[in-house]
């Protein structure tokens, strides 16, 4: 399994991975299948392009907040038939911005109260808001995809014409 970070500054947080796609799944019918697995998660927008499927999701919806893609935006999973991978790519700007804002807004609180020490612990607040929501959320997220891919019906065999004998 590969995974990365993508910062683009500070305002696009992208986060790719790669997830092996066993021998006997039907890599036609697994773009389909994922999609069907996340539109079960309530994402807010999910189409089908090829190989491609691309969603959108988030934390402005109306799911619980263990939804598996509430910690990201939008994504991205491209079914590559030749190399057998799925490669995702989630976007959690929203995830970046509500912390972001969240934290602010906390330190308005703590200067108006003129207990400045506590402003040393708002960076730690902002990377626990975001750090730890994506240390949950992206080995839930992978879970779900390989759970999806495994439970992909598996290639079908050509049948041979009746009577007829195979080698």
């Amino acid at each position: 399994m590969y995974r990365s970070w993508d910062y683009l500054g500070m305002l696009s947080f992208t986060r790719t991975g790669t997830l092996h796609i066993a021998p006997h799944v039907d890599v036609e019918v697994l773009p389909r299948h994922l999609a069907a697995g996340l539109r079960s998660l309530d994402a807010s927008s999910v189409e089908v392009l090829g190989c491609n499927v691309s969603f959108t999701s988030g934390f402005f919806r109306p799911v619980s907040n263990w939804n598996i893609l509430v910690p990201f935006g939008s994504g991205t999973l491209m079914v590559d038939s030749v190399a057998r991978q799925v490669r995702y790519s989630v976007d959690c700007r929203q995830l970046v911005l509500a912390a972001t804002i969240m934290v602010g807004l906390m330190s308005i609180f703590v200067l108006l109260s003129r207990i400045w020490q506590m402003l040393l612990a708002i960076p730690f607040m902002w990377l626990w808001l975001v750090e730890g929501n994506l240390a949950i959320g992206i080995p839930r997220f992978e879970a779900f995809l390989s759970r999806t891919i495994a439970s992909t019906p598996p290639k079908r065999r050509p049948s041979t014409p009746s009577g007829l004998v195979g080698p």
